[in-house]
């Protein structure tokens, strides 16, 4: 059945920007190949990409369309964190060796994405124009210089911002500093992910679109993986559908393995003197706040682009989703002008348990990917060029990622619930960040 209102892919703003995808194949028959993958999003094209590129006979089975997933329903920003992490806390979970190894793979993700972007000439408004993560106490100043160094030390290219630096690039005194990560950006993601499709259909991926897996079966050392049509017979499967649960059949019980957490996408009609007034430097930003965060860009328009808590229903208009934003927004910037909220989706963060990239092992030759939560663009293509060589060199220490067996994730379904119903309700309902300029003088 299709999913309409705000979760549908349609209610985002990216496919309406992007050229259609019309190179998939439908699956019919019994086919074979090295690798089978499950999903066309990010972490499924860029391992088919990497694997074809070492001359690997990659076939991907997609249930929709390539991004039609999490992927589509972005919103649009990729820059190397954690989810309410940081790289100290990776070392000391997974040691020295593998800790610093995930974590220049996640610093070298940022870069990782335009050079795919360029390459292949994806036509998906990429600007690697830096992100600006904004904090409004002082007294967390220490904690986000040592972080900047830290990301730095594996490679990174982060600076910490003190006051007077932060109003140079955000049209506010607000905010007390800043980090600035300069190697990340924005992109229409949904593009992107057309664009990684493109370019694995030019490398000689067989691509199957329009029905998804459903099962799969062992013989000996060879995994069948089966549509209501046809089949793919294959020694090595990577299950990449985390954002959008693949079909609980296919593997029984994987969906409990994470989180998916909803968050609201607004987007407003082109406002470019408003966008040139609080993004001076061209510059989106996000926040430290966990109780109400919120996520600004700009598109090509001069449209802004927010991510923040969802909505109660659904059905809410996009006006009052971004309601609780706009008061944010008046806070950091003052008056706003008139601005028509257009569009509002719905996308998915699927939070792991282990809340870093990471490799599943399901059984001998099957994986599943992800890991993520709410760092997608970047992290998953860094992550399925990893795999991919895990697959060519046949050996784990060749992939960054780190390999966990199968942990189910406490109350999977009160979680979300509580989160949607009670947390984010609470946190819009109690958010007074931004109210006055600092007190203290952060030097840079």
């Amino acid at each position: 059945m299709a999913i309409s209102g705000p979760q549908a892919l349609s209610a985002a703003l990216w496919p309406h920007q992007t050229s259609p995808f019309d190179r998939g194949l439908a699956l019919r028959g019994s086919h074979m190949a090295d690798v089978v993958i499950i999903g066309a999003g990010y972490s499924g094209l860029s391992a088919a990409l990497h694997l074809a590129e070492q001359g690997m006979d990659v076939a991907i089975i997609e249930a929709d369309q390539p991004g039609g997933g999490a992927s589509g329903r972005n919103a649009a920003g990729w820059f190397p964190v954690y989810f309410d992490k940081g790289p100290d806390d990776i070392t000391r979970e997974l040691g020295p060796v593998q800790g610093d190894a995930l974590n220049r793979m996640v610093v070298e993700s940022a870069r990782l994405v335009p050079a795919l972007v360029q390459k292949y000439k994806m036509d998906a408004d990429l600007r690697q124009s830096g992100i600006a993560i904004l904090s409004e106490s002082p007294k967390a100043a220490p904690a986000q210089r040592h972080l900047a160094q830290r990301w730095n030390d594996f490679g990174g290219n982060v600076d910490f911002l003190g006051s007077e630096a932060v109003r140079s690039i955000v049209g506010s005194d607000r905010a007390a500093h800043a980090l600035l990560f300069r190697d990340a950006g924005t992109l229409n993601p949904f593009a992107y992910a057309t664009g990684l499709a493109n370019a694995v259909v030019d490398a000689g991926v067989r691509l199957f679109t329009g029905a998804p897996a459903t099962h799969m079966e062992q013989s000996s050392d060879i995994w069948r993986v089966l549509t209501s049509h046809g089949s793919i017979a294959a020694q090595h499967v990577l299950i990449a559908t985390e954002g959008y649960e693949a079909n609980k059949t296919l593997w029984p019980g994987l969906e409990k393995h994470h989180y998916r957490l909803p968050f609201a996408i607004v987007a407003s009609d082109p406002v470019p003197e408003f966008v040139e007034r609080i993004m001076p430097a061209g510059i989106p930003m996000t926040d430290t706040n966990k109780a109400n965060p919120f996520w600004l860009m700009a598109d090509r328009d001069g449209r802004l682009v927010a991510s923040l808590l969802p909505p109660l229903r659904d059905a809410a208009s996009a006006a009052d989703v971004a309601r609780p934003l706009e008061k944010k927004l008046g806070r950091l910037f003052g008056a706003l002008p008139a601005l028509n909220w257009s569009r509002f989706w719905i996308g998915t963060v699927a939070v792991s348990a282990e809340k870093i990239p990471r490799l599943l092992s399901l059984a001998p030759g099957v994986h599943a990917i992800g890991g993520y939560s709410g760092q997608g663009i970047g992290a998953a293509t860094a992550a399925g060029q990893e795999y991919a060589k895990l697959i060519v060199h046949g050996d784990r220490t060749a992939c960054r990622l780190p390999f966990f067996d199968p942990r189910p994730v406490p109350l999977r379904r009160a979680f979300p619930f509580i989160v949607r119903n009670f947390a984010a309700p609470l946190g819009r309902a109690t958010d007074r960040s931004y109210r006055a300029a600092p007190k203290i003088f952060v030097e840079n």
